[in-house]
């Protein structure tokens, strides 16, 4: 995915997928869990991979790219600076919308999914969805995007020079994620209460 990437994202192995993914899924049931909003066994988690592994690329192209239109993926934001930078960008990046808007249809087709939310950097991806289940299904779906947590230089949260802060306490203890937070410029304080906490605000 090249939203909000200036460079593209490495590939990974199998085993790196695989472990990324039982990852993000704990986390997930953890915030669920401490919230109270959600009992494992009414959380879903499915992987892309299970039912885009016998989609050959001709039939992914006649299904589905015959409904795409070049000139809507040029125009994403996510496409446009890419484009216009020094690195550019390359045509699996540039087919990536397709994917995750073909998962958005999957999932509408496979479990009666017609939401979708995100981060605001996730907007052409989503729409990229509604338009093929519009196009292809006549469904109506939606989505909801939500803004990114950026620091007042205008970074987006955790991706700091000294790396990203994680959710995961294996990888980042409590107090590096505390200190994290206490050590924010002054300037960031008013914003981060606002959207990471419940703290009343004048």
């Amino acid at each position: 995915d090249p939203s909000g990437k200036s460079v593209e994202r490495p590939l990974l192995s199998d085993e790196q997928i695989a472990a990324n993914i039982t990852g993000i899924a704990e986390n997930i049931r953890r915030v669920l869990r401490e919230g109270g909003d959600a009992e494992d066994d009414k959380v879903k988690f499915v992987d892309n991979y299970d039912w885009m592994k016998e989609f050959s690329f001709l039939d992914f192209l006649r299904e589905v790219g015959k409904h795409a239109r070049v000139s809507t993926m040029l125009a994403k934001d996510s496409v446009k600076s890419r484009l216009n930078s020094e690195e550019g960008m390359s045509f699996t990046e540039f087919s990536y919308q397709l994917l995750q808007g073909y998962d958005f249809l999957h999932l509408y087709r496979a479990e009666g999914v017609n939401f979708q939310a995100g981060g605001s950097d996730q907007w052409g991806n989503i729409t990229a969805g509604t338009e093929l289940g519009r196009k292809i299904d006549g469904a109506s779906l939606y989505g909801i995007t939500f803004p990114l947590l950026t620091r007042s230089d205008g970074k987006k949260f955790g991706k700091s020079e000294g790396g990203a802060v994680w959710l995961d306490p294996a990888k980042l203890s409590p107090y590096e994620f505390y200190q994290y937070l206490f050590k924010i410029p002054d300037d960031d304080v008013a914003m981060f209460l606002r959207r990471i906490t419940l703290l009343p605000l004048p």
